[in-house]
């Protein structure tokens, strides 16, 4: 297993031990802000686990066919992390005022 293969699966270990730490929270009856701040770190740790899933994608898949050293490669590959660090997260609403 690469190296990145094995900080993705630490990181997916570390995100299902805080799932269970919230699992835990609620049984005993913790506050709802404790919970509800829990809650927001098990999705930031998600979305760090997406975007470093994201650009391994880019660079394997998109580009992989392409010289790494490529003008092209290179545009492209920055603008595509960049849209996948600054867009919209999947299921997001754009609609709220």
């Amino acid at each position: 297993m690469e190296e990145a293969e094995r900080n993705l699966s630490t990181r997916l270990r570390r995100i299902a031990g805080q799932v269970q730490g919230l699992e835990r929270m609620l049984e005993s009856g913790r506050d709802c802000e404790e919970v509800l701040t829990q809650i927001m770190a098990v999705r930031s740790s998600l979305d760090q686990v997406g975007l470093l899933l994201m650009e391994r994608h880019i660079e394997r898949c998109l580009l992989g066919g392409l010289p790494p050293d490529s003008p092209v490669a290179k545009e492209v590959s920055e603008a595509l992390k960049a849209w996948a660090r600054f867009g919209l997260v999947p299921g997001a609403r754009s609609d709220l005022s």
